[in-house]
């Protein structure tokens, strides 16, 4: 798989006007919800690989109760 390819948005689960959840089925091996603190205008301008990458976080082991995201949530470019 080339990186950065194949990604699609998640279906958020609104918790509050600025707080939205990802839920475990989003990606395989999610062992928690990841949770994401922006405004609906930051979170649609969010770059698809942001929620594959907080999505790999609640994967990680001994994570609990939530991956959080903030409101700067953005991908390394300097590759």
């Amino acid at each position: 798989m080339v990186w950065g390819t194949n990604l699609k948005k998640p279906e958020l689960k609104k918790i509050s006007d600025v707080i939205w959840e990802i839920p475990t089925s989003f990606k395989q091996g999610m062992k928690v919800p990841a949770r994401m603190y922006a405004s609906k205008k930051l979170i649609d301008d969010m770059d698809l690989m942001v929620f594959d990458q907080i999505a790999n976080v609640a994967t990680l082991p001994g994570i609990i109760n939530h991956a959080f995201c903030m409101p700067d949530g953005h991908i390394f470019s300097g590759i």
